[in-house]
């Protein structure tokens, strides 16, 4: 299993009282049931090519989901960056967005802040959530998979914040982080690629991508996960390969 994500960062609540706002306009355009509440079904098909076929089965919702609220936040993004004069609570709206994505609207003007979030708040192919998800966790079978609902090797520096890696060097002090549900393993996963500093590129990639006209694809995104693994390059030409080889980069 790789580790990814070895510059985590201090994750912003991903529903705290901040983005009070965005899940409140959520609440009409979303399903009233989230899938992926509970914790990762055990995949134990013994048949390899079904079992893999379970485990994408099984994820693909819950990063459709995911992707459905990132484009809810997007849409109201975007009317607010068509506002020639915001108002206070144009202001409060965008502020809400900004504190959940990690922007600070106190050392920029609207415009920039606008700017800055549209490269963040986009949407994250479901091929490569489902890729990372199978190659970080073993395809569910890993034990911080299995034990913490951690699909995606993103570390933590809190004692006690997850589960201690077994071949973990003397002196080092990360966790792997666990979570309540593979719901929230998901969202974090994907909240990381739109915040954290190591993605930037990738970021950068795909708001190209947008200015073009051009859907942005897991294989064009995967090109710039050189930071996720120490693995670099060698890690980016497996991820690619595995979406090419599964047929999955559909969006």
């Amino acid at each position: 299993m790789e580790i990814g994500q070895f510059y985590k960062r201090h994750r912003q609540p991903l529903y705290g009282a901040a983005a009070v706002a965005i899940v409140l306009t959520l609440a009409v355009a979303l399903p009233p049931s989230r899938p992926g509440a509970g914790d990762l079904p055990a995949f134990d098909q013994q048949d390899t090519a079904s079992r893999k076929q379970a485990f994408f089965d099984y994820l693909r919702p819950i990063a459709r989901y995911h992707n459905a609220r990132i484009a809810k936040e997007r849409e109201t993004l975007l009317a607010l960056a068509a506002d020639d004069s915001p108002g206070w609570l144009a202001r409060w709206r965008l502020r809400s967005l900004a504190d959940a994505y990690g922007v600070d609207m106190d050392q920029s003007d609207y415009d920039e802040v606008i700017r800055l979030l549209k490269r963040r708040i986009d949407v994250v192919p479901v091929s490569l959530v489902l890729v990372q998800a199978a190659k970080e966790s073993a395809w569910g079978r890993s034990r911080f998979a299995r034990k913490g609902n951690a699909l995606f090797g993103e570390w933590c520096f809190t004692r006690g914040c997850g589960m201690v890696p077994g071949a973990r060097d003397e002196g080092r002090t990360h966790e792997v982080e666990a979570f309540d549900s593979v719901y929230d393993a998901v969202g974090s996963y994907m909240h990381n690629l739109n915040t954290h500093g190591s993605y930037a590129e990738l970021r950068a990639a795909r708001q190209l991508m947008r200015q073009e006209q051009e859907k942005p694809t897991g294989v064009e995104l995967a090109q710039h996960l050189g930071r996720y693994s120490e693995r670099g390059d060698a890690y980016v030409r497996e991820v690619l390969s595995m979406i090419r080889q599964n047929d999955l980069d559909t969006g």
